[in-house]
């Protein structure tokens, strides 16, 4: 017979998750504290299977992007003089620009193979690269340099590149939230449009792996599990 779950108080909870955090949840748990402590760990379930979900999405992301960039630059991420990273188009301002973010995407390169071997393969550094620096890729100073020759070919014809970086952008953010355990049902979170969002994103760069993911997702079973009735529609509870 399994042991029973012990008991935390409200003193307890606040040492433990902070105050501010602690009376988010007694909030929408109308100051039932045990109903509060319930929500804080189905909350935390929801972001971890989120989490996974956009991992997936993550490695789609990385992977579809690797394959174009490596179609001209084959050892772009361990190549500090990769010509992909001197490119620069446009006027005088424009080239500023685009330089700033050759500038910082080669400083990333570089912070990613710290950790890895004195000479890591190209595959090992991709591995490693964030989210963020995928991200910065599709920054509009960057049409004419990287998405217009390149990275658009990830993408079904006619995808704009302003649409994909919208959503690459806010799916990030999304995925920081959930691990930092913020909660789901908040407005600034929005669940319902940032699982749109990653629907719609991997669906684009990877539509068999979505389905397959999809499949295997335990993100809905985690919010038919809420106690709370309605609450991961917007509350209004930043």
């Amino acid at each position: 017979m399994p042991n029973p779950v012990p008991a935390l108080d409200a003193a307890q909870a606040v040492r433990w998750l902070s105050a501010p955090r602690y009376r988010r949840y007694l909030r929408v748990a109308a100051d039932d504290h045990t109903l509060a402590m319930e929500t804080y760990m189905w909350n935390s379930r929801v972001a971890a299977a989120g989490i996974v979900d956009v991992g997936h999405l993550e490695i789609a992301i990385r992977n579809a992007y690797d394959r174009e960039l490596s179609r001209r630059y084959p050892e772009w991420a361990v190549d500090p003089q990769s010509a992909l990273f001197q490119l620069e188009q446009g006027v005088q301002r424009a080239r500023a620009q685009q330089h700033r973010r050759n500038q910082a995407s080669l400083a990333r390169l570089s912070d990613a193979k710290r950790g890895l071997s004195s000479r890591p393969t190209h595959a090992e550094v991709v591995a490693v690269l964030t989210f963020g620096f995928w991200s910065t890729l599709t920054v509009g100073e960057r049409a004419p340099t990287i998405w217009n020759p390149i990275l658009h070919r990830a993408f079904p014809k006619g995808t704009g590149r302003a649409r994909v970086h919208g959503l690459v952008t806010s799916v990030v953010k999304f995925r920081n939230r959930l691990a930092h355990n913020e909660p789901v049902f908040s407005t600034r979170t929005g669940l319902e449009n940032r699982l749109a969002e990653v629907r719609v994103l991997f669906e684009l760069i990877d539509p068999d792996a979505y389905f397959y993911v999809a499949g295997h997702s335990t993100l809905g079973a985690a919010l038919d599990s809420c106690p709370i009735s309605g609450l991961t529609s917007a509350t209004g509870i930043d």
